[in-house]
Parts: structure tokens; C-alpha cells; sequence
């Protein structure tokens, strides 16, 4: 038998050489996944030429980006918070039944009530319906008596404690002015005397509002009953609760409803503890409300002294400020932005303002002047508002000529808008 080798050989040549004559494919080209003509800058892109008589007809005024010693500030959150002492608890002076103000609705929780505003009739438990008096209703008008007599002489007592704690936080709130004139005291001290001084103005209202209602509580000893009464807001505020119903029967002493009053209210300002002590608490804060136009004015808020409170899953501190609330607009629980002064001063690039405008992404611009009758917008970073400037944290170079009046004009000329 012959051997196959040779065979094997041969056609193990002929693969070889046919392998060896073909040519090795070209390798693929690789395939950008997007073709750009030319990078643009932002610069080229907003660049904006005016024909002369267009500056004169869009008013056109310019300013200088200054390098100027600023007051360090921040700007944090905040939230409206109702002061300790504000909330009135009304409550029945004797056990009776309740029933609507005139026939008109108990006001729900959360509405306004005025000062001296009705919300209950109240008519004690003591009608009979006869006019000679049992033996045992006798003992109930006595008891009752001593009862309303008793309640008044404690809340005179209580008017009078009253006057004595304002008399003495009034001493303490001079002495803390007196000793801050002589430079031998601290605004806090001033800032906690003063809180201390309307706590106990507070009280005093509170307490002589009910001596009021109890003083006009009268007894006729021959007929057994007492006159019934309305039962009114002692002062202007919201309605925060309402604890009874009408026609529902109360003892003395049970409460029927508490009034807050906000015509001044507390920002609580949580602030990062690395920050805590940079804060400058004698000056006053800046409390902007969210979604109000930048054309009203922030309110101005005066630090106060209040029981320490933080958060120690965030990492912070509480700081509260106290400013007037007349028009009635912040409410408990709303929140605000809030702008610290912080120790120290810095030098910051500054502009008006109105030479900022904003898109709808809520970028910030200004419009700089490069050329006569050429603008171009440049973007900032604006760090926070001080009155009519804008503090930035980025921008143009100092000395470069910015546009104030004008700029909403030229930003509406750029994206052909109207304005």
C-alpha cells in the first residue's frame, strides 16, 4: 500500500500559494458621529451692532463694572415661624353651652379674625324655669358665685403680675441701651431684652383681656341665672383652632379657640455649622419672599434671641430674625430666602443691578460694550443683591462699560422679541 503523504503535501502547498496571492482587505475608516464646520464662542454668537440712531431711540446708558469692598453676605432658606408668646388661648370662664355668634357661622380654622370680632354665644348653666329657687339650686347659684368671683380676682391678680413683669423687662431693656451707649454692652443683650419686653406686653394684653370678659360676667342672685355673653377674639390675627362646637356643653375653664397674631413673625434660618459663627447677628438680614418681582423690596429682619434648636442629620444650626408682617402676606410654614451678613468685608466685582437680565433658563447676562455701538452679552454669576447693585461671583473685567438702561431692550432686539 503507498503512502498518502506526498498527496497530503502537495495540495497543503497549493493552499499556501493561493493564499499567499490574495490581497489583505483595506482597513475600515473610522466615521466621526458628528461633523461641526467651525466651533462657535459664545462671544461671536451674541455679538450685537447698532445702527446710531437705534441707541438714541432704545435708550441706551452705560456703567462701570467696579471692584469694590462689599459686606459679605449669604443667601440661605428660610421659614416663617409664629413667635414664642403670640398665641392666645381662649377658654370659658364658667361651665354653659355654646351656640353661633348672631346666627352667623363659628369662622373656620385658618380665617382672619379681628379684634373684638364675635365667634361664640355663650350661655351659662344656670336657667331655671321657675322664678322661686329650690334649696339645691340655691347652693348651685352660690357655688356658681363664689366660682365667677373667685376667677375674677385671679385674673386681676394675674393683670397685676402682668404689669409688674413689664415694668421689670422695661428696667432691663434701659439698662441694656444705656450700657450699649456707654460701649459696655452688646446689641444682643439689647436684641434679648427687647424680646423679653414684648413677651411680657403680650402677657399683659392677654391677661387684661381676661379680667375684661370676667368683670362683665354679672349674677342675678333672684332669678338663678347668669347673663349670657359673647365670647370675642381679643385680638386680630388667624384663627388657628377652634377646640368646641355650637351647641356643645363646656366647664369652666375648658378651651374654646386660640387666635395667633402675625403682624410680626420669626424667619428660622437654618444655617451649616462650618458657617455658624460667621454670621454677623448685628446687623439685620434680608428676607425676600420666592416668586416676587425683583422690583419689591426685600424686608429688613432684626436678629432675636430664642431657645437654641438644630439638626444634626443636616448639619445645622438655627438662627432667628424678627421683622413686621402688617400687610399680612407671610403666613406659618411659608418659605423665604433669606440674606446674611457675614463678619468681614471683601472685594467683589459689582454692577447695577439693572444691567442684569435674565433667560429663560434662568442664566444670568449682562451686555458689555466693546466697541462704539457694539455689544456683546456676557454671562455672570450673580452672588447676591445689596439694593440697587448686584454683587458677582463671575463677570466681566473691572472697568468694563456694561449696558443699565437698555439691556431688556437689547436682549429683546438679540432673540427679535417683544418687550
Amino acid at each position: 500500500m503507498r503512502p498518502r503523504f506526498p498527496m497530503t503535501v502537495l495540495v497543503m502547498a497549493l493552499g499556501w500559494a493561493v493564499g499567499c496571492g490574495r490581497s489583505a482587505p483595506p482597513a475600515a475608516k473610522s466615521v466621526e458621529p458628528a461633523k461641526v464646520a467651525h466651533h462657535v464662542t459664545e462671544e461671536s454668537l451674541n455679538t450685537i451692532t447698532l445702527a446710531e440712531e437705534a441707541v438714541g431711540r432704545l435708550g441706551i446708558r452705560l456703567a462701570d463694572v467696579e471692584l469694590a469692598e462689599v459686606q459679605r453676605k449669604r443667601t440661605v432658606g428660610g421659614e416663617v415661624v409664629v413667635p414664642t408668646g403670640r398665641t392666645i388661648v381662649v377658654s370659658a370662664p364658667v361651665a354653659g353651652t355654646l351656640s353661633a355668634p348672631g346666627g352667623a357661622a363659628v369662622p373656620a380654622p385658618g380665617s382672619s379674625v379681628a379684634a373684638g370680632q364675635p365667634l361664640f354665644r355663650f350661655e351659662p348653666l344656670l336657667s331655671p324655669e321657675r322664678d322661686v329657687l329650690t334649696p339645691a339650686e340655691r347652693v348651685r347659684v352660690a357655688q356658681t358665685r363664689a366660682d365667677v368671683a373667685r376667677a375674677q380676682i385671679e385674673a386681676e391678680q394675674e393683670v397685676e403680675s402682668a404689669k409688674v413683669a413689664v415694668d421689670a423687662a422695661q428696667i432691663a431693656y434701659d439698662r441694656a441701651v444705656q450700657l450699649l451707649r456707654d460701649k459696655a454692652g452688646s446689641q444682643r443683650s439689647v436684641d434679648e431684652a427687647e424680646a423679653s419686653l414684648r413677651l411680657a406686653l403680650a402677657a399683659q394684653k392677654t391677661a387684661e383681656a381676661r379680667f375684661r370678659f370676667l368683670s362683665e360676667v354679672n349674677l342675678d342672685e333672684q332669678a338663678g341665672e347668669l347673663a349670657s355673653r359673647t365670647i370675642e377674639s381679643p385680638v386680630g390675627g388667624i384663627l388657628q383652632s377652634v377646640e368646641a362646637a355650637v351647641g356643645e356643653t363646656v366647664t369652666a375653664g375648658e378651651p374654646l379657640f386660640s387666635v395667633v397674631k402675625i403682624d410680626r413673625v420669626w424667619v428660622r434660618v437654618p444655617v451649616y455649622v462650618g458657617h455658624f459663627r460667621d454670621v454677623d447677628t448685628a446687623q439685620a438680614a434680608s428676607v425676600a419672599e420666592y416668586g416676587q418681582e425683583a422690583s419689591v423690596p426685600p424686608r429688613s429682619a432684626k436678629y432675636v434671641s430664642a431657645p437654641p434648636s438644630a439638626n444634626p442629620n443636616a448639619t445645622t444650626a438655627d438662627l432667628f430674625y424678627e421683622m413686621a408682617n402688617d400687610d399680612g402676606h407671610l403666613v406659618p410654614g411659608q418659605k423665604v430666602s433669606v440674606t446674611l451678613p457675614v463678619q468681614g468685608r471683601a472685594r467683589k466685582l459689582v454692577v447695577p443691578f439693572s444691567a442684569v437680565v435674565y433667560d429663560v433658563l434662568g442664566g444670568a447676562w449682562v451686555y458689555e460694550r466693546i466697541e462704539d455701538r457694539v455689544f456683546v452679552r456676557r454671562r455672570v454669576s450673580v452672588e447676591y443683591v445689596d439694593g440697587a447693585n448686584a454683587v458677582l461671583a463671575a463677570g466681566p473685567a473691572p472697568g468694563a462699560r456694561v449696558v443699565t438702561d437698555g439691556a431688556v431692550e437689547l436682549f429683546g432686539t438679540e432673540f427679535g422679541v417683544g418687550h
